[in-house]
């Protein structure tokens, strides 16, 4: 079975990318941005379903401690 992926911020590490200016068009890559952080540019972490909820499970539980 295929896992859905995901683009997360490279700053933040949150979810929250939108494109951002749609011109780009075969020449260029889209541009993103961040609603979370405000992270701008054309650079994403793409991760699968599964990794980002271990990820966010990880960051609960170090925050905890």
């Amino acid at each position: 079975m295929k896992m859905a992926k995901i683009k997360i911020c490279p700053k933040c590490k949150e979810s929250k990318l939108k494109t951002a200016l749609n011109v780009s068009g075969w020449l260029a890559p889209n541009m993103y941005k961040c609603t979370n952080c405000g992270y701008m540019g054309y650079f994403y972490i793409e991760i699968d379903t599964e990794d980002l909820n271990m990820h966010k499970n990880d960051l609960k539980e170090n925050n905890n401690k």
